[in-house]
């Protein structure tokens, strides 16, 4: 049977303090349910470091366009 889980990452132990990032995931358990976050979390990361590359090859683009380096 599956449950739905929702993982909340928080800084700091203050129980007002709102967490930084939520994830629900479906899972059997508590150990699924975190192995499936972790999963997701190394895929975001990937596409975010993807997007960050293709944001730098823009901005050298331009900035060597500025300077005159391209035609």
């Amino acid at each position: 049977m599956t449950t739905t889980w929702t993982i909340a990452v928080m800084i700091g132990a203050s129980a007002d303090s709102a967490p930084i990032h939520e994830i629900t995931v479906e899972a059997p358990d508590v150990p699924t349910a975190l192995r499936r976050v972790a999963a997701m979390v190394t895929v975001q990361e990937a596409s975010d470091t993807e997007l960050l590359l293709d944001g730098q090859e823009e901005v050298f683009s331009r900035a060597e366009v500025e300077a005159g380096l391209e035609p």
